[in-house]
């Protein structure tokens, strides 16, 4: 719905115009109220006055009534207290407002104060200088104006109220013992606040309504003046700009000079449609030849795009080569290096029945099969990620025990740990049966744990733990060791392939840097990730976390995902490896 600039103007300037009424009643009823108090203290305190101007006179007076024209003493029991309390009676009889003394030691239960009056005593006893106390309250559901002053015991006063204390005064009460200046209690006083309160709000309506009625005048007067001044103008500006765009561009504006700002509008507005018009002569001319050049563009972008997808095709189909030649040079490898490995197991038998090996024997024997382990778990990398790189590893979850994952350690990963006589631990929390991939699980923890020994030195120590954070919905599993650790320039590349933590490493331990990648490459297959913490010279931690609702598949669905490793050979059980520095 498109608003015209005339209402949209008249309604900022409705809103500004409300805004400062709105902060102008804000204003009037913060100050109305500070006046109302202002007006209430002032007569409070002129009504103290008054009761003070009798209390003073009862106490001048005293001698007059009780002692008679022959100088003989009779107490007429008129004592400031008495009359200062009856005036109050007699004033709170009469009018809506209520006056009395209070205090906290009352010969009077009426004279007991509550909860207002008792903290103004307390408050005038705590500071000395205080003079008056006052709050706005609702009182048998009506609000008043409450305010007490200070009833101090002045030297007339002692002799009911001094020394010493539990002599019966002349009214028959016993003195209490108190001194000059003691604040004994208070001069209260309840203002009814309602006539204030109308007169309040009798003024503020006057004032809201002269304001609606200046906000109407206002809008009105504003209103006549746009439609004269700007939106007259700017609709004949409109209907020439629609005719210009309607290709008519002899269109033009008659020279408002109703103000400064709509002449140059109308003028510029009409040296444009001048040059538009100019201009659109050649326009066509221009727009023949770039149509030319266009075609001629489009034809030469359909000749590069087929190129480029020729060239992709090929690039895809070299990618697949390396791959397949990758594959082939791994299984051509493997296979004579297992029958090695059996000859080897042969010959040691046939050793053992000719006699007892020499130690130089067992040490070649020993050099020999870790060098078979080591290109086996080397090939064996090498052809899973042969095999993740041409989509053909599938993903086999099964129910599992974590109980599977520690005895692989312990059986696997134990014996190489003990002969470099390091200390091997493993810690497994409260783990339920989970989901996941049990032969990658199993890449995954080799891998860790073969590089934990690789690159812990002798008498060192690894921790393998398992945890279940079941508010985060994972599976952790943990290989810390105390090796030399990866500087941590390094660990940033050292999950990525053939990336290893320096060449020093490479040479000292061996190792492609295919370990650690295909460590995250099975992580990443179940959903989950990898990471690291380390430090140079106090070793590392590597955590996988996997989550601990991965789906079951059925049947079907699983002989479906078997349909791209019909091919693949079954994976004999290696040792991972890696350098990780």
């Amino acid at each position: 719905m498109r608003i015209k600039l005339r209402t949209k103007i008249a309604v900022l300037v409705l809103g500004v115009v409300a805004a400062f009424l709105v902060a102008n009643v804000a204003w009037e009823s913060s100050r109305r109220a500070e006046l109302e108090e202002a007006e209430l203290v002032q007569q409070a305190r002129a009504l103290s006055a008054n009761m003070e101007a009798v209390w003073e006179f009862m106490n001048k007076n005293q001698d007059k009534i009780n002692y008679d024209s022959a100088g003989n003493f009779e107490f007429k029991g008129l004592q400031c207290s008495i009359a200062g309390r009856s005036v109050g009676a007699f004033f709170s009889r009469d009018t809506d407002y209520s006056v009395r003394y209070v205090s906290d030691t009352p010969r009077n239960v009426a004279d007991t104060p509550d909860a207002f009056e008792q903290a103004a005593i307390d408050a005038f006893r705590a500071n000395p200088h205080l003079t008056e106390y006052y709050e706005f309250a609702e009182v048998d559901g009506r609000q008043v104006f409450r305010f007490a002053e200070p009833m101090d015991l002045e030297a007339s006063c002692l002799s009911c109220h001094g020394e010493p204390a539990g002599e019966i005064d002349l009214s028959g009460y016993p003195r209490e013992g108190l001194p000059e200046g003691y604040v004994y209690g208070a001069l209260s006083m309840e203002i009814p606040t309602e006539a204030f309160v109308a007169a309040s709000h009798q003024n503020a309506a006057l004032n809201i309504g002269f304001s609606l009625a200046l906000i109407v005048a206002c809008v009105a007067i504003i209103s006549v003046a746009m439609s004269h001044l700007v939106t007259r103008p700017l609709t004949q500006v409109r209907s020439a700009m629609e005719e210009v765009g309607e290709g008519d561009y002899s269109a033009r504006l008659p020279v408002d000079k109703s103000s400064d700002e709509m002449t140059v509008l109308s003028s510029g507005f009409n040296e444009m449609a001048a040059q538009l018009e100019k201009a659109a002569g050649h326009l066509e001319e221009l727009v023949a030849e770039r149509t030319l050049a266009l075609e001629h563009a489009y034809g030469e972008l359909e000749r590069q795009s087929m190129a480029l997808e020729k060239a992709n095709e090929a690039l895809t189909e070299e990618n697949q080569y390396r791959s397949d030649f990758l594959a082939m040079m791994s299984h051509e490898l493997k296979t004579p290096l297992a029958a090695s490995m059996a000859f080897a197991d042969i010959l040691r038998e046939r050793r053992a029945a000719g006699g007892a090996p020499t130690a130089e024997d067992e040490r070649l024997w020993r050099e020999m099969e870790g060098n078979h382990k080591t290109l086996l778990s080397l090939i064996n990398n090498i052809l899973e990620m042969a095999r993740i790189d041409a989509g053909r590893e599938s993903f086999h979850p099964e129910l599992m025990d974590i109980g599977d994952v520690v005895g692989l350690v312990q059986t696997t990963i134990a014996p190489l740990a003990g002969q470099k006589s390091i200390a091997l631990e493993c810690r497994v929390g409260d783990v339920p049966l989970f989901v996941a991939d049990a032969e990658k699980l199993r890449r995954i923890v080799e891998n860790l744990m073969s590089n934990a020994v690789k690159f812990t030195p002798a008498g060192g120590r690894i921790l393998f733990s398992v945890e279940h954070r079941a508010e985060a919905g994972l599976i952790e599993l943990s290989v810390a060791d105390t090796g030399c650790g990866i500087p941590e320039a390094s660990q940033a590349t050292i999950f990525d392939r053939f990336v290893q933590a320096d060449s020093s490493s490479s040479r000292a331990y061996g190792g492609s840097g295919l370990g650690l990648a295909l460590v995250r490459e099975l992580a990443e297959m179940h959903g989950g990730t990898v990471s690291l913490e380390s430090a140079v010279g106090e070793g590392s931690t590597f955590t996988v976390s996997i989550p601990d609702d991965i789906p079951l598949i059925d049947a079907t669905d699983e002989r479906a995902a078997n349909v791209n490793a019909r091919d693949e050979e079954p994976r004999e059980g290696h040792v991972g490896e890696e350098t990780h520095g």
